[in-house]
């Protein structure tokens, strides 16, 4: 916007000064300037049902997070109340080899959604894909002394998550995939 007035300013400018020629030679000839259209960036329009996909994944990351964050002070088990197979399990993992190593995490990652896609729904509830960027450039893992440790790949890694929407309402991440290239 701050843009499009600037360009406006600059031709009402222009057009005074162009008045304002000196010699006198009569009126002068009208040009035609374009205006830049503004064309706004979409944002995706969720679904209830998609909507509520991507809620189940971040209160994931958000359990997740609050998890790797104080490892020594929080039950870990909690990753169950947004969590299944193989994902927790994935999640026990990697805490577990944090742990013996002395680590932590330090910031929170965050994950933007990009794409939905329906599965298939069964006995016990919907199926979906949740496609999307996961974002570690606020997240970084420290040693016990508090070093930040470097590495660990790209910081924006295309991801996709898992969900299931149980008939009760609850959403459980069970798969974690990241994917290849960086987004």
């Amino acid at each position: 916007m701050k843009g499009l007035m600037r360009s406006l300013i600059v031709i009402v400018l222009g057009g005074a000064l162009a008045a304002c020629t000196p010699g006198g030679g009569g009126s002068p000839t009208p040009t035609v300037t374009p205006t830049p259209s503004v064309t706004p960036t979409p944002t995706p329009q969720w679904t209830p049902e998609e909507q509520g996909a991507i809620d189940g994944v971040n209160h994931y990351l958000e359990v997740l997070t609050n998890i790797s964050q104080n490892l020594d002070t929080v039950r870990w088990d909690t990753i169950m109340d947004v969590a299944r197979e193989p994902a927790n399990n994935q999640a026990f993992d990697m805490w577990d080899r944090w742990t013996k190593n002395g680590w932590h995490l330090v910031g929170a990652p965050t994950f933007t959604a990009t794409l939905v896609v329906s599965g298939m729904g069964d006995y016990q509830g919907q199926r979906y894909w949740v496609y999307g960027c996961y974002n570690t450039e606020q997240a970084y893992l420290v040693d016990a002394a508090g070093n930040r440790l470097e590495g660990g790949g790209p910081k924006r890694l295309p991801t996709k998550y898992g969900v299931l929407h149980l008939k009760t309402g609850q959403h459980f991440v069970y798969e974690d995939t990241p994917q290849e290239g960086t987004c």
